[in-house]
């Protein structure tokens, strides 16, 4: 039996025969050594011998046949782990493995447990992403080879090698979270938390101690959003990356002198910094953290090295930023401490205390970060719910901002007609019909030009005020003083 209850084996481990031929008189081929450290390792982090990895023992001698125990065995694994190469993606037996696995997991239980895919891509060379075959869509990538530069292929670690167990330990770190914490009933599905951390992502060098920062969160029962990428190509990530953020009230990034991956059309900026550029646009609050032994002077890449500087320095418009430099061993706990501190402030005004909502499309977010400014200033919270696309996408997200707000106004600006008045019909049927107590919106006109006599918004049994500022560059209080007084921040 499996240590996960239901299952024959917990993890069953693919990979091709040739990556497991003996080299320099090795007693071992390398994948033979992965499985024994694997195992041993996952053993001693979960404490008991219970956990089991299946792999196919009579591919030693190159036997290939694909037969109905390994077809067995793979619907009754819970996790798969893929040992990445090129042999591997040339192999059909290989192939096969993963789309069974992944279309009977896709058919029954589906392919995550909890926000993680049930792959794992280890790479054993530095394959990019664009050959990963589909299945490993929202896997995460474990690189156990020694490339330096982008595009260089690199080797496998040896075994011995200490970068070999730094992987190995990480690796493992990832499928305990998976192993050790069941997946969560339909029930607590259901009664999710409101208040939600974002963790962007980090290179190489932070991701274990990302790994274990997060799992602490989640024993607070703090919940946690996946980073991205993926999607790894730019346009595609920037719009997760916006989405996953407007889920959140509390941002974290972790930087130190390695920019990471770079970004797919961008050859000098890594999705570490771009996350956290995004992360700038919003009024929520925002933990930035670097090594304090970190010394920006001797970042190589200039981009990466301007952007910390102008952190540091605090350059950047932006609200909410917390700043933090400080050593390793105290970076979960800081992180833990301003994510009970975030949410106590979250929990307080979440049934509609004292909170103004300020719902608008991305092409007006500056608009939205002075409108926040006024508030944080009179102690009153902004909740900022930034849209784009289709103004009845994401329904489910606007109401749960509106039923922690006081007041709300929606900004029309560089959008269309179409879709201002679809965000006003779709917030004006929540109020109604889960009776709200608000009883009056506002709506915000902003550049271009707009005749206020001109808007027609259905008639419902909530008022309509509009203030027009689409004469005015800039932010005009005179003209947002109606939204204000509703907020008992004027008279």
């Amino acid at each position: 039996m499996a240590y996960l209850k239901d299952y024959k084996f917990d993890i069953f481990l693919s990979y091709c025969h040739l990556d497991n031929l003996k080299v320099f008189e090795e007693k071992k081929g390398w994948i033979e050594n992965f499985f024994n450290d694997l195992t041993v390792t996952l053993w001693q982090s979960v404490g008991t011998r219970d956990v089991t990895i299946w792999w196919d023992e009579k591919r030693l001698d190159g036997n290939t046949l694909f037969d109905d125990s390994i077809d067995d065995s793979l619907k009754k694994s819970a996790i798969l782990v893929c040992l990445n190469s090129p042999a591997y993606l040339k192999s059909e037996y290989c192939k096969k493995e993963l789309e069974l696995f992944y279309n009977y997991k896709r058919e029954s239980e589906g392919t995550k447990i909890r926000d993680q895919s049930r792959v794992f891509n280890v790479l054993l060379y530095n394959i990019p992403h664009q050959k990963w075959p589909h299945e490993f869509a929202g896997a995460t990538g474990f690189p156990f080879h020694d490339a330096v530069e982008e595009d260089d292929r690199g080797h496998p670690f040896a075994i011995s090698a200490a970068q070999f167990r730094d992987k190995m330990q990480s690796l493992c770190d990832s499928l305990v979270e998976l192993l050790i914490e069941p997946p969560p009933s339909p029930e607590e599905n259901e009664q999710a938390a409101l208040f939600d951390v974002y963790f962007g992502d980090v290179s190489d060098s932070l991701s274990s101690i990302r790994k274990r920062t997060i799992a602490e969160l989640k024993k607070k029962e703090i919940a946690v959003i996946p980073n991205a990428p993926p999607p790894w190509e730019k346009s595609k990530h920037e719009a997760a990356v916006k989405e996953k953020l407007d889920k959140a009230e509390l941002s974290v990034h972790l930087l130190d002198q390695y920019p990471g991956r770079t970004i797919e059309g961008e050859e000098t900026l890594g999705y570490p910094q771009k996350q956290a550029e995004l992360s700038l646009l919003t009024s929520k609050t925002k933990l930035i953290w670097v090594p304090a032994d970190l010394n920006i002077d001797t970042i190589e890449e200039e981009k990466y090295k301007t952007f910390l500087r102008d952190i540091e320095n605090g350059n950047l418009p932006a609200t909410g930023i917390k700043y933090v430099r400080s050593p390793k061993g105290e970076l979960t706990q800081q992180v833990i401490d301003m994510a009970n501190e975030e949410q106590h402030v979250w929990t307080g005004v979440k049934n509609g205390k004292d909170s103004g909502l300020i719902d608008t499309h991305f092409n007006d977010q500056l608009y939205a970060l002075d409108l926040s400014k006024i508030l944080l200033e009179n102690n009153k919270l902004p909740i900022i719910n930034p849209q784009e696309g289709n103004p009845k996408k994401n329904i489910s997200i606007l109401e749960e901002r509106v039923r922690q707000a006081t007041s709300i106004v929606l900004f029309y600006g560089k959008v269309t007609w179409d879709w201002i008045n679809e965000r006003v019909n779709a917030t004006e049927q929540l109020l109604v019909s889960y009776n709200y107590p608000i009883n009056e919106l506002f709506v915000l006109l902003l550049p271009p030009h707009k005749d206020p006599g001109s808007l027609k918004f259905e008639q419902t049994a909530i008022k309509i005020t509009v203030m027009n500022n689409s004469d005015k560059a800039e932010l005009d209080r005179d003209v947002v003083r109606p939204f204000l007084k509703s907020l008992k921040i004027v008279q």
